[in-house]
């Protein structure tokens, strides 16, 4: 297996021959893409290095990685004589995927980024501490490690923003893939699997990805976005708390406890005041032990409250992988 650092993907420029470019392309069942079948021997596909079971991500420039295996075949019959095909080895491929970054024609030039580049995911997101730590660990001044939303302030360069935003129907939410190095996200500290929380203010969870892409759209050179690392999001999970501007600077919730109060065990938000939550009496602070009837079932009245409030669950299974560039 090649190491890593030499993993890259191959840009391969065709110039059509008698015979045409001499490869055959085809859409697998059973994952997504169109692949390389077959390259002949002596053909232009040789030639550019085109090789049987290769992955195509891009044609002429043109990410395809979304299209149908007609689209595809006409992207490049649209250039007579000649095309240029952006394709991954399986190994690449699978690097990529582990990085979770998107493949571009860059890459094919310059190779993978470092491991621990800015623009990609590592290990020590949250301040002074590590994604696998938990929210009570220590940094290295001796102090206990905050996990807080950060705010990004980003300004559109001559390149655009710099970062591609992703969502799948695995998981509801829209997510940073990828941020270009050296780029405004990059430099507003946006990073590589970041869940978007707001946009400009605007809380957008809830939001279609098209939805998302407009709001961000929606201020012409610049957008503020809220976001928060893995681990920071689901601290904040944990807790049943929305995490808001407020939170990037101001006082963080407190973690569940055994002596927590009851809004908290009954998967109240914590922002929430008492009155607000039916079962404070002591019984109802005990974890779910030894309730009497009547806290029993102001329980059960908080849970039905809280089942009537959810937002309609968003019909994922209409959905591909969405990805935007900005």
């Amino acid at each position: 297996m090649a190491a890593p650092e030499s993993l890259r993907p191959r840009l391969c420029r065709l110039v059509r021959g008698e015979q045409g470019y001499g490869f055959h392309l085809h859409g697998g069942k059973g994952r997504r893409g169109q692949f390389i079948r077959r390259v002949e021997p002596g053909s232009p596909a040789e030639a550019a290095a085109l090789r049987a079971g290769d992955r195509l991500v891009e044609v002429n420039g043109v990410n395809v990685e979304s299209e149908t295996h007609h689209q595809v075949v006409q992207r490049i019959k649209a250039v007579e004589g000649q095309t240029r095909l952006l394709v991954v080895d399986k190994e690449t491929d699978e690097e990529l995927h582990r990085r979770q970054l998107t493949c571009t024609e860059d890459m094919a030039h310059h190779g993978l980024p470092p491991v621990h580049d800015p623009w990609e995911p590592k290990p020590d997101w949250a301040r002074g501490g590590s994604l696998g730590s938990s929210p009570d660990q220590k940094d290295v001044n001796g102090a206990p490690r905050e996990l807080r939303p950060r705010l990004c302030h980003l300004r559109k360069g001559p390149q655009g923003y710099g970062f591609n935003l992703h969502s799948d129907k695995s998981r509801p939410g829209q997510y940073i893939r990828s941020v270009d190095l050296d780029s405004p996200a990059a430099h507003s500290g946006l990073r590589a699997q970041d869940r978007l929380i707001e946009v400009n203010g605007h809380n957008v969870e809830g939001l279609r990805h098209g939805e998302v892409v407009a709001r961000i759209k929606a201020q012409e050179d610049e957008a503020r976005l809220l976001v928060v690392d893995p681990e920071t999001d689901e601290h904040f999970k944990r807790l049943r708390v929305t995490p808001t501007e407020a939170h990037v600077d101001g006082p963080l919730p407190s973690p569940v406890t055994n002596g927590t109060s009851p809004a908290q065990l009954n998967g109240g938000s914590v922002c929430s005041s008492r009155s607000d939550l039916p079962g404070s009496d002591k019984d109802t602070e005990e974890s779910g032990l030894h309730l009497s009837p009547t806290a029993a079932e102001a329980k059960e009245k908080a849970r039905a409250t809280r089942i009537n409030k959810r937002a309609p669950q968003m019909d994922w299974n209409r959905k591909r992988e969405i990805f935007s560039n900005f």
